[in-house]
């Protein structure tokens, strides 16, 4: 092991290609001439400056780093309980419109490929199975396209998401997990148990589709939004690189218009319903029941 740390060592030694006298710290230039010999004498040996090793050299400041851009950003709207946060909290609410599209998505597709029973996709079966399926996780039968990589890739557009808005990696790490597990819990689970393959991988193997997506995205953007020189597909590109910014955001604004400034917008989940009285004698007594409650004050 130490002889294969000397041997990467002196490998980053001879790429540097400048050797620096420990004298006069001035590079010395060896010029190899034919029929000539070299000996090695003490006083031919020289410091090498550490600095000068491109593992230490500084970074260009002139070159644009788009890590750091977004590390520089400053998430907007930070106030109330959530603080710093406060801006994906309001946006997740949006987040059910594209999330209910998928499932309808699923819902359509056939038997043997969703593993949904069509005839149990309904608000009773659902609300009895939710509290089984939501503590019995389970490694799902999905086709290994929609573990591996249809999961993936809306783990990839929830931390691309939070990283527009200028969360850090883990920040936006943990919001695509968060999104996640609200899917797979607060709504797949009506209809299944939940998976531990969508647990995992929609979050951690989205974190790293997306550290190579914002770059491929920043390159599109500095083409004038082009691929291929054609805007059309700059544009389907930008699209499924950021679908939830291309969805959520105009939505949002769209359903903002409808309320004034000030409207309040909060979503709150139901555990239970008290019971019910009707009239001096009778009652009628309601079942639990799970779901949310949608309040708009304005």
């Amino acid at each position: 092991m130490y002889n294969f740390i000397l041997f990467l060592v002196s490998i980053l030694i001879l790429t540097h290609g400048e050797v620096y006298s420990a004298e006069n710290q001035h590079p010395v230039e060896r010029v190899a001439t034919e029929g000539m010999t070299y000996s090695c004498e003490p006083e031919d040996y020289v410091d090498i400056i550490p600095a000068e090793l491109p593992i230490f050299k500084k970074k260009d400041p002139d070159i644009f780093n788009l890590t750091q851009y977004y590390d520089d950003l400053e998430p907007p709207d930070q106030g109330g309980m959530l603080g710093r946060y406060a801006i994906l909290g309001e946006d997740a609410l949006y987040f059910l419109g594209p999330a209910l599209l998928v499932l309808g998505g699923i819902y359509m597709l056939p038997e043997d490929v969703s593993n949904w029973e069509k005839d149990d996709i309904n608000w009773e079966h659902g609300s009895e199975k939710w509290p089984e399926n939501v503590t019995s996780w389970q490694w799902d039968e999905d086709d290994d396209w929609i573990n591996y990589i249809g999961h993936p890739y809306f783990g990839s557009a929830y931390y691309v998401y939070a990283r527009h808005y200028g969360y850090s990696r883990l920040e936006s790490l943990c919001f695509s997990f968060t999104a996640s597990a609200f899917y797979e819990i607060g709504l797949e689970a009506w209809a299944e148990p939940v998976s531990i393959q969508d647990m995992i991988f929609t979050p951690l193997l989205g974190w790293g589709l997306a550290e190579l997506l914002l770059p491929l995205e920043h390159t599109i953007k500095m083409n004038d939004k082009k691929v291929l020189n054609s805007r059309i597909l700059g544009a389907v590109s930008l699209f499924l690189i950021d679908p939830l910014g291309h969805i959520v955001i105009p939505f949002k604004n769209f359903t903002q218009s409808f309320f004034s400034e000030d409207a309040e917008v909060s979503l709150s989940p139901i555990i239970s319903y008290p019971n019910l009285a009707i009239g001096p004698n009778k009652s009628m007594k309601a079942e639990e029941q799970f779901g949310l409650v949608l309040t708009v004050q304005w």
